[in-house]
């Protein structure tokens, strides 16, 4: 199984795909990409330190760690991370900055650290754009961005 986004190409025909597996693995969209974009500018600020956020990819199972910051240059629908590079903004089911960040060094011998985030100022941030899909849990601040198909 896939561990992050599809393989692309960072054109209309990926866009194309994307909204297929979106059609075919969600019942109701709750995020665009231009929400997606101004709420990950204005999450965008060193003084909040948030170093890591958890990414569920639509049409795959597992949560996946990305570090922070993401880039916002690429073409607009398309959002860069240093895991998988440029991933599609449609993709994202949903994100969560977890209260503790497990950063996590490519060298298994060394123990991960834990970095608390400040999730409730992200969320104040978050609150103040406008209506976004947030809940502040135990676990962190989740946004997001499609229900998925129920059984």
């Amino acid at each position: 199984m896939r561990r992050g986004p599809r393989p692309a190409a960072h054109d209309r025909e990926e866009l194309r795909r994307e909204d297929k597996v979106v059609r075919a693995n969600t019942r109701a969209s709750l995020m665009s990409d231009a929400k997606w974009r101004k709420l990950l500018t204005a999450l965008d600020r060193p003084e909040l330190e948030l170093r890591q956020c958890i990414v569920k990819f639509v049409g795959i199972s597992e949560e996946q760690p990305i570090s922070r910051p993401t880039g916002l240059y690429p073409p607009h629908p398309w959002v860069d991370t240093f895991q998988f590079g440029p991933i599609p903004l449609r993709s994202i089911e949903w994100l969560l900055f977890p209260r503790v960040a497990e950063l996590k060094d490519g060298d298994r011998t060394i123990p991960s650290r834990h970095i608390a985030q400040d999730v409730g100022a992200a969320a104040r941030i978050v609150d103040s754009l406008g209506r976004y899909p947030v809940e502040l849990s135990d676990r962190g601040l989740l946004i997001t961005g499609y229900l998925p198909i129920t059984s």
